[in-house]
């Protein structure tokens, strides 16, 4: 159950999040708008999740504050200066940032992030969750090593994108991110439920 639901809200997060931006980016396309309009227009529907979410809970959130911030700078800048493919590299803003703080919680915090997330994200489980933190040295690394990986790959992902965005030709590259972002999230949240065996805990 708990898998099932997890899954659902990550598929409903990519189709908002990546199809619908790529989508609503190769239809104006195919009206001849301009890329950087195109593009423009593309990054509304995340901007208006982000706004909508600070909005409903009446509280700033602050890594909702951070992309809504990332993203209308990275609109503001791209317009000034014309050209499109800084709007390109808008995703590799916030996988960058992320990837850094996630590894740098393995050297400075006391808890990494990735588990941080979580008990925020499931505060039901979060009790549990910290009383198992202390008490057994393989939750530990587990958590520890499901951090990492992911660290490590959002950074590998934010350079992706950025070669990306500058060296393929502009309508190439909202595709390929797309694919990319799926492809990363997915293997990403495999590799975490296989590294702190939450498919197990579940089933059992």
């Amino acid at each position: 159950m708990v898998n099932t639901t997890s899954d659902r809200g990550g598929l409903t997060m990519l189709l908002r999040d990546v199809a619908l931006p790529m989508a609503l980016f190769y239809v104006l396309r195919s009206f001849e708008v301009a890329p950087l309009w195109a593009l423009l227009v593309s990054a509304v529907p995340p901007v208006l999740r982000t706004g909508y979410v600070l909005v409903r809970h009446r509280r700033i959130d602050p890594l909702s504050a951070f992309v809504l911030a990332v993203l209308l700078v990275n609109a503001t800048v791209a317009v000034f200066s014309g050209d499109p493919r800084l709007l390109l590299v808008r995703s590799a803003w916030l996988t960058l940032p992320l990837g850094a703080v996630m590894l740098a919680s393995l050297v400075v915090g006391r808890r990494p992030l990735l588990f941080r997330a979580v008990c925020a994200l499931q505060p039901a489980r979060a009790e549990s969750l910290d009383r198992l933190w202390g008490v057994s040295r393989a939750f530990r690394e587990r958590w520890r090593s499901a951090t990492l990986w992911c660290g490590a790959g959002c950074l590998l992902l934010g350079c992706a994108v950025v070669v990306m965005a500058f060296t393929l030709p502009v309508d190439i590259v909202p595709f390929l991110d797309a694919v990319l972002t799926t492809v990363s999230v997915v293997l990403g949240v495999k590799l975490a439920r296989q590294r702190l065996g939450i498919n197990r805990t579940v089933d059992a």
